[in-house]
Parts: structure tokens; sequence; C-alpha cells
């Protein structure tokens, strides 16, 4: 009858650690938000179909994916001594240095971006309310991009209107 006893004490203790870590998990998500997402999870939906782009992507995946582009140029980017390609497209600009995708700007809601682990693709028009746990500086709500665990140069930033909706949509490395 003892046994019996014990088994109930661990299951039960087992039961309030679990409570208690749950609590404790949850109170840092609430108190201490999120504010930077790995670089693998940004990800862009295309107006066509269900094709979307990953930072990585080849110049001709993008094509391939998009069509030809508007204006296809070279760039040159002092900041990070960077020299490359961008295909721009209507309301959109793709950059790529050595034949794979970098950075990009979106300007039109037929675009929306993802942060991969949370399922929520965000668009020009949408609410700063809706953006998940950034920075919000003035009129930009900015998210720092892990790479590999640490912390890049790099961010996704959405510049708000007067308003609070999203007007354009940016991930660079400057």
């Amino acid at each position: 009858m003892r046994k019996h006893h014990t088994e109930k004490y661990i299951v039960l203790g087992i039961a309030i650690l679990f409570v208690i870590v749950s609590a404790v998990l949850g109170i840092k998500n609430v108190f201490f938000p999120k504010n930077s997402i790995d670089i693998k999870d940004v990800e862009i939906k295309l107006p066509a179909g269900n094709n979307s782009l990953k930072i990585g992507a080849t110049k001709s995946a993008v094509i391939n994916a998009l069509g030809e582009p508007k204006q296809e140029s070279s760039f040159s980017s002092q900041a990070s001594y960077k020299q490359g390609t961008v295909l721009n497209y209507n309301g959109a600009k793709f950059y790529f240095v050595r034949d794979r995708l970098t950075d990009f700007e979106i300007t039109s809601h037929k675009y929306k971006v993802s942060l991969g682990s949370l399922h929520k693709y965000m668009a020009i028009g949408t609410s700063s309310s809706e953006l998940p746990h950034y920075k919000i500086l003035q009129n930009t709500a900015l998210l720092d991009v892990k790479d590999a665990d640490l912390t890049t140069n790099q961010y996704l930033e959405y510049d708000l209107s007067d308003s609070g909706k999203v007007t354009r949509i940016v991930y660079s490395d400057y």
C-alpha cells in the first residue's frame, strides 16, 4: 500500500513541476517578448499561387517564380562593401550578391512576409498591432535577425504610416 502512495506523490510532484515550468516560461514570453528571429524563418510569399522565397534563393529561382523583372540593374553598397544585382518588380526589389538573395524591399500588398515559426504573414497595410513583439522606434518596427544563434547586423524593418499601417517591408544587412 505504501508503494501506491509513493507513486501518487511522484506523479503529483511531476505535475506540479510541469505547471511551475510552464508558468515561468509563459511569464518570460509576456514580460520578455522575443524580438529576434532566425534568418531561416524569413519567407516571402509571392502573389502567384503558393510560391515562396527565402533568403539565399538564387536569382534564377526568383525569375522562375515571378517571371522577368521590370528592370535588372547593378547595385553597390558602400556601408557593407557589397556589389550585386537587383531585380525590380512592381512593388518589390530583390537584391543578390554572388547569385544569392540577400536583401529585399516590398512596397506592394501583393507580397507578404512570414516569420516561419509564427505562421503569420504580414503585408503592406497590416496594422502595427498585428505585428509580433517588435521594437517600435518612431514609425518603424524592427526585428533583429539571427543567423546560427548569433545576432547579426541584419534586421527586418516594417515602416509604418502615422495611422500605424505597414507601408514598406525591408530586409537588409546595412
